[in-house]
């Protein structure tokens, strides 16, 4: 059995791969026939970019799910309408900005839509605990967790690469983890298809970026991530591979003195000069991952990016380790 679910594993990344590939040169070509562009505010002068490459994610994630699920369940269709419910939120900010007060609220809407399935269980595992017994608090926290995740993961997604650097690593050993604990086969295919999309869409992303992927493509790979942890029964893995993304987000919020609009930030970060990164000396200026990332000097986009994969992978290595004490809980 074991043999069969890596094989349908390895099947969804390489599907998704393929499909992402595609799907993202057409969502390009999309984006540009809409003047749906963003541009590449770390580099010099007015570089103008593709702004939904993460649509073209949604569709290979959704078709590779739906090729290779064993079967069409509740399990299945958690997996697919809540991240496919999130990506759809981001695209419609994509094409005008939510306001940023209203915006954690929508983003908590797929949460409702794993509550009226009912593919939920409220004992999540616990190092030193074991399985805790959550049954009142568990849907609010589930809720909550839909819309803090998305604004963590789309708070990391700001250079060229970083989202696909960031995610690669706690999809990926999010399988294993699946594997360990017997999780059902769908959430196997569904992370799988995530890890092979990421992968496509990460060769059009790298720098220097073609295309970005947008609120649709962070929201998309968000929700998908706490739909595994949720339907796999590993949520303490993805609180602590997340730590860097969440951590950001609330020195973010901190710093700017509450949630508001990047259209109201007035200074910016980090400064771009001869096309390094360099943090801004000025103290009022909010606080960010990247500009934590070069404080000791300018450095390179693509060098930013891979630090923001290591602490990722640094930190979803973490997350197997407290996973191997919650087992012996």
């Amino acid at each position: 059995m074991e043999a069969q679910q890596l094989l349908i594993a390895f099947s969804g990344i390489a599907v998704s791969t393929v499909l992402a590939h595609v799907a993202v040169r057409l969502s390009m070509s999309l984006a540009r026939r809409l003047n749906l562009l963003g541009r590449d505010v770390h580099k010099p002068g007015n570089v103008m970019v593709p702004k939904i490459g993460g649509l073209g994610m949604a569709v290979s994630y959704s078709v590779t799910l739906m090729l290779l699920s064993p079967r069409a369940d509740a399990l299945t269709l958690t997996l697919l309408a809540s991240p496919i419910l999130s990506a759809a939120i981001g695209l419609s900010e994509d094409f005008r900005e939510l306001n940023p007060v209203l915006k954690p609220v929508l983003l908590a809407l797929p949460g409702l839509v794993v509550i009226a399935l009912g593919t939920y269980d409220p004992h999540p595992l616990i190092p030193f605990v074991g399985r805790a017994r959550l049954t009142v608090v568990y849907p609010v926290l589930l809720v909550v967790a839909y819309s803090v995740v998305s604004n963590a993961v789309n708070s990391i997604d700001v250079v060229n690469g970083s989202l696909a650097l960031f995610s690669i690593p706690i999809v990926a050993l999010s399988i294993p983890v699946s594997l360990a604990l017997g999780a059902p086969a769908p959430v196997l295919v569904a992370e799988a298809s995530l890890l092979g999309s990421l992968l496509g869409f990460f060769v059009y992303n790298r720098y220097p970026a073609r295309t970005f992927g947008g609120n649709v493509g962070s929201n998309l790979v968000s929700a998908a991530m706490v739909s595994f942890a949720v339907l796999g029964g590993f949520e303490v893995f993805l609180l602590v591979a997340l730590l860097p993304a969440i951590l950001n987000e609330a020195v973010v919020i901190a710093s700017m003195g509450g949630l508001k609009s990047g259209k109201e930030v007035v200074k910016r970060p980090v400064l771009v000069i001869g096309g390094l990164i360099r943090d801004n000396p000025d103290l009022s200026a909010p606080l960010t991952i990247v500009r934590m990332l070069s404080t000791r000097g300018p450095v390179n986009e693509s060098r930013v990016a891979r630090d923001i994969g290591i602490l990722s992978l640094l930190s979803s290595s973490l997350a197997v380790v407290t996973m191997l004490f919650a087992w012996r809980a």
